[in-house]
C-alpha cells in the first residue's frame, strides 16, 4: 500500500511528487532504466486487470441509447486526474510495456512455435488502456486540475501548467532524448511485424494490434510535438 500524503483533501505538487516512485513502474523505458524480472503470474493478473478497468472506462457501451450519453464516466475521470495519485508510475508502465515488447523475442527464427507468448496480451490491454486515457477530454468535466509539477526524470519541470488529464500531461512533457528513441525504435519495431514475416513466411510471431498500435502512435504524436517531430524527419531519411 501507499501511505497517504493528503493534506485538507487537496493534492499539491509535492503530494504526488512523493509517491512518484520507480518502484511502481512495470518495465523499463521512459524515466525508468533498471527492467524488473519478467514474472508470468504479474502479467497475468496486470492483464486481467486492465480488462476489468476497460470494462469500467467502456460504460457508454452498456447503457441503453436513451441514456445521456453526455455524462462524464466517472471511472475514467477519476483514473485521469489528480486524484488518481498513481496516474505516473501507471503511465510509465503501460508506456513502456508497449514500447518495450518484442514478438521476435531473442532474434531466433520460428522461436513462436516452441515458446507461448504471454506478454502479448498484456501489451495490447495496456495500449487499449493509452488510448482510452489520452482520448479523454477533461475540458467537458469537472476533474481537478493539475499543477504542472512531476518528476524531472520524465518529464520537464521548467514547462508551464499542462493539461488537466495527467496522462496527457505528462506525455506531453517527456522531453530526453533517449526516451524519444526508445518510444519510436519500440513502436517502428511493432509496425514493421508484418514486413518482417516476409523475409521467412510465419518465422515469427505476428502481432493482432495493429489497430490499436495506429491510433496510439497518432495520439502520441498529437500530444508530444517534439516526438511529432522526430517522427517526421525519421520518415523524410527514410
Amino acid at each position: 500500500s501507499v501511505q497517504s500524503h493528503r493534506k485538507n483533501n487537496v493534492d499539491t505538487a509535492e503530494d504526488i511528487h512523493a509517491i512518484d516512485s520507480c518502484e511502481y513502474i512495470w518495465e523499463a523505458g521512459v524515466g525508468f532504466a533498471h527492467s524488473p524480472s519478467p514474472n508470468f503470474s504479474h502479467d497475468l493478473n496486470r492483464t486481467e486487470l486492465l480488462k476489468l478497468l476497460l470494462t469500467c472506462f467502456s460504460e457508454v457501451m452498456y447503457l441503453p441509447p436513451s441514456s445521456d450519453s453526455s455524462n462524464t464516466n466517472p471511472w475514467v475521470q477519476f483514473f485521469c486526474s489528480t486524484e488518481n495519485r498513481h496516474a505516473l508510475p501507471l503511465f510509465t508502465s503501460l508506456l513502456n510495456i508497449v514500447c518495450a515488447y518484442d514478438p521476435v523475442g531473442y532474434g531466433i527464427p520460428y522461436n513462436h512455435l516452441l515458446f507461448s507468448d504471454y506478454r502479448e496480451p498484456l501489451v495490447e490491454q495496456a495500449a487499449q488502456v493509452l488510448i482510452v486515457t489520452l482520448d479523454y477530454d477533461t475540458s467537458t468535466s469537472s476533474s481537478p486540475t493539475v499543477d504542472g509539477t512531476t518528476t524531472g526524470t520524465v518529464m520537464d519541470d521548467t514547462d508551464p501548467p499542462g493539461p488537466d488529464n495527467l496522462f496527457v500531461n505528462y506525455l506531453s512533457r517527456i522531453h530526453r532524448e533517449e526516451d524519444f528513441q526508445f518510444v519510436l525504435k519500440g513502436v517502428a519495431r511493432l509496425l514493421s511485424n508484418p514486413l518482417v514475416q516476409t523475409y521467412l513466411p510465419n518465422s515469427t510471431k505476428k502481432i493482432q494490434f495493429h489497430q490499436e498500435l495506429l491510433v496510439l502512435f497518432w495520439k502520441l504524436c498529437d500530444f508530444n510535438k517534439v516526438l511529432s517531430s522526430l517522427a517526421g524527419i525519421i520518415k523524410e531519411l527514410g
